[in-house]
């Protein structure tokens, strides 16, 4: 715990732990400012005679821009309770988890010290607003004039508007009822400590769109949610809002002054609801242990949590051939899909997409592959079609032509590597350039040749005397043409001297190096299947039904026709094919090393490792990886997944993505012995315990005899009483009494360590008020978690 945190956390802080700071402020608050420089000319032994009576003066106004009546939509990395969701939350304080984590303090509020935050976290229920009721969080969409306008019924904010808005922006607004604001806001000395910011290291995490710093700010409740009563099985609708207090300084009172208003006119910035049941479980570990169940309830075993259809069929001797057959063909990931053949006849063919439940074989006709129709399978024995790997080319190749900008890269770089060819081909068998041992590298054109020539020894012979030839000179005979030109092309392209210089092309300059890397990268994405159509991976819905985690081999051969079909695009001989295919290892290679390091780009910590992606996604480096559908993902955006191999030590991560609101894909780089799902350490829950104890946690480094580490608890049965600090005359509204709930705090904390532990700022607030974050854990792909 400290104040502002001077360093990026994305790699300084160990997975799972975190660090937690008072505050992080900007250097200067946002708002309007004007700077004057006054200047007077004087002489004089003590400068005491004004040459000029007049002073020079130079005024330069300009704004710190900084949110002040909206955030961006993305701004909002997690809230808590999750938006829509229903449970037990009335031990829970909401709070909002911020990814730019100055955001609380961009702004001042007149008349509060330093370090006081213009927002604040308020959790409402319907009937305290006014207004907005078309709306489920009770807002009114409007403009900065329509809030700032006269009414005398609403008390408006006095907000100084800065330089760069203007009355007809766009805002969001609620109306609260002037004595229930009264009742639930925080008082202008209680803001300090319900904001901190927070450091946790993200490489676990979905890139958030964001700067991967691992700093995040956080705005907490000070009133926990309104529940139904015990015996009611009705949930009570809890609305939440993120507010500016800008502008509402003089209210921030005990006995605010209202000036005849009936209610209050705020700012909200972000906005949701949930359900507050009384009895209700359906939190993080409800969730996370409906994975491991059947649609019947009963426990996963490993083939239940292999992304794959059911069978209706077992695979027993018993079974008659036909049915294991099929049964056979849904173990190992296969779905039957209708296939209409090119010469128009309807059947059905056998489709597997890049995910399997088995350890593929790769094959390398895959990587060779000219057409679809090479990859094209077929069962003599029960007269089916294999379709998964003409199915990737074809996608790979649809891609490909989708996409104008990597088509224009692809052909030019083709087209410069055709006349690369040329050029080489024409130096080994002209008369005119000087052989090179090694192969054709070397001048490549009669000019570069003269060139090299005035490179230090034609300068030292010239203006000596030139010596009497031995023989008299002619003219070298040509060389005879070769009787079958298009064997011997052919034959220059498969030497191993042509092949060394083609792969080595485009790192040597050669016109290459400007269309290779957008190639690369564009393949290395398509490697991590970003662009490749969730149908493709997950042929049909039952493979992944609602609240499951499934776990996935990565086939290399299916990313290997991907890949086949995307570099068939502008072959149009034979030539085109053989050139391709030659090239065709050191592009892929290129862009196994952008798959490699693609996430760590997103977050900002690039490698310096070159040889990061060889062999990604062969035999040799297996890639692996689980789709997980399930409220989790929604109600977590910022799950937390931690993949460890047979050592124990993490595996990295390649993707991390949300493909729908409730799905998530991750793909590891290796096979993982176990894998983690986790409450994120910046989005965990704060609230009390049952009878609204907290246990007390150390804040002091390890001593004896003890020896707790910072923020361990104390002890079972040293607790603190949260809820013996409430707010009075606020009817059944439990809206905590930050004044009291301090200094009681602090003595506690004192007697529980047996001397003084200093100030309670809002980072210890935050440690002693936290509920640890849920995990569970799956030992391998099966039902078995720790």
């Amino acid at each position: 715990m400290s104040p502002s945190p001077q360093h990026p956390a994305r790699d300084t802080v160990p997975f799972g732990d975190i660090e937690l700071h008072d505050d992080y402020l900007p250097a200067l608050p946002a708002g309007d400012y004007r700077v004057e420089v006054t200047h007077a000319l004087r002489t004089g032994r003590n400068d005491d005679a004004s040459i000029i009576g007049d002073t020079f003066t130079a005024t330069q106004s300009f704004t710190v821009r900084g949110p002040q009546v909206a955030i961006d939509t993305g701004a909002v990395v997690a809230m808590q309770p999750p938006d829509a969701s229903s449970g037990r939350f009335a031990e829970v304080l909401p709070h909002v988890v911020l990814g730019d984590p100055m955001l609380p303090w961009e702004r001042a509020l007149e008349g509060a010290p330093a370090g006081t935050p213009w927002l604040a976290l308020l959790v409402l229920t319907d009937d305290q607003f006014v207004g907005g009721t078309d709306a489920p969080t009770r807002t009114i969409s409007g403009t900065v004039g329509d809030l700032l306008a006269a009414d005398a019924a609403v008390l408006k904010p006095e907000l100084r508007v800065e330089a760069d808005l203007g009355d007809a922006d766009p805002c969001t607004y609620i109306q609260v009822l002037a004595e229930e604001f009264h009742a639930v806001t925080p008082r202008l000395d209680e803001l300090r400590l319900l904001a901190h910011c927070r450091a946790a290291n993200t490489g676990d995490r979905p890139i958030l769109g964001l700067e991967e710093d691992g700093l995040f700010a956080v705005v907490i409740a000070n009133r926990l949610p309104a529940d139904a009563p015990p015996a009611s099985a009705t949930p009570t609708k809890n609305i939440v809002h993120l507010v500016s207090l800008e502008g509402h300084e003089k209210i921030l009172v005990d006995d605010p002054d209202f000036r005849g208003r009936t209610s209050v006119a705020l700012l909200s910035l972000a906005g949701w609801s949930f359900w507050a049941y009384p009895d209700l479980q359906t939190g993080f570990a409800d969730l996370a242990e409906g994975l491991t169940r059947t649609p019947d309830g009963a426990q996963a075993g490993r083939q239940q949590m292999w992304l794959r259809l059911a069978s209706p069929y077992p695979d027993t001797d018993a079974t008659p051939a036909p049915r294991r057959h099929v049964a056979r063909r849904l173990n190992d990931g296969y779905v039957p899909l209708p296939y209409l053949t090119r010469s128009g006849e309807s059947t059905y063919g056998w489709y597997r997409g890049p995910l399997t439940p088995v350890m593929p074989v790769a094959t390398a006709r895959a990587a060779q592959a000219t057409t679809a129709d090479a990859l094209l399978g077929y069962d003599p024995v029960w007269g089916g079609f294999d379709v998964s790997l003409a199915t990737a080319f074809e996608t790979g190749r649809a891609l490909a032509l989708a996409d104008g900008a990597f088509g224009r890269h692809l052909l030019a770089f083709k087209h410069t590597a055709w006349h690369l060819v040329d050029t080489l081909y024409h130096q080994a068998t002209s008369n005119h350039l000087p052989p090179h041992d090694g192969g054709p590298r070397g001048p490549r054109t009669a000019r570069a040749a003269f060139g090299a020539l005035l490179n230090g020894h034609l300068l030292t012979t010239l203006g000596t005397p030139p010596g009497r030839p031995d023989t008299p000179w002619s003219p070298p005979a040509p060389a005879a043409p070769p009787t079958d030109v298009s064997q011997a092309l052919e034959d220059f392209l498969r030497s191993d001297a042509t092949r060394a210089t083609l792969a080595g092309a485009p790192a040597d300059g050669d016109g290459l190096a400007e269309h290779f890397a957008p190639i690369a990268q564009w393949l290395g994405r398509l490697m991590l299947l970003y662009p490749v159509p969730f149908t493709h991976l997950v042929p049909g819905e039952g493979m992944l039904p609602q609240e499951s985690l499934r776990f996935f081999h990565v086939d290399p051969s299916w990313l290997d026709a991907l890949i086949s079909g995307a570099l068939s695009i502008g072959a149009q001989s034979s030539r085109d094919t053989l050139q391709d295919q030659i090239v065709a290892a050191t592009v892929r290679a290129a862009a196994a090393r952008v798959a490699s390091a693609h996430r760590d780009t997103l977050r900002g910590a690039t490698s310096d490792d070159a040889t990061a992606g060889d062999g990604l996604g062969s035999a040799t480096r297996p890639v692996s990886g689980l789709l997980l559908r399930s409220a989790l993902v929604s109600g977590w955006p910022n799950l937390a997944v931690r993949a460890a191999g047979p050592s124990g030590a993490p595996l990295p991560v390649l993707r991390m993505d949300r493909l729908a609101p409730s799905v998530l894909l991750c793909l590891f780089d290796g096979l993982p012995a176990t894998v983690e799902l986790r409450e994120p350490q910046e989005g965990f829950r704060f609230g009390v315990e049952d009878h609204g104890l907290i246990p007390l946690r150390n804040m002091l480094p390890p001593r004896p005899p003890a020896n707790l580490r910072l923020g361990e608890q104390i002890g079972t049965d040293v607790t603190f009483g949260v809820l013996d600090h409430l707010r009075t005359g606020t009817g059944n509204a439990r809206v905590l009494n930050i004044g009291s709930l301090i200094p009681a705090l602090q003595a506690a904390l004192d007697a529980a360590h047996g001397t003084t532990v200093g100030h309670v700022g809002p980072a210890d607030l935050a440690m002693q008020m936290v509920k640890v974050p849920e995990a569970i854990r799956f030992t391998g792909p099966n039902g078995d978690r720790g």
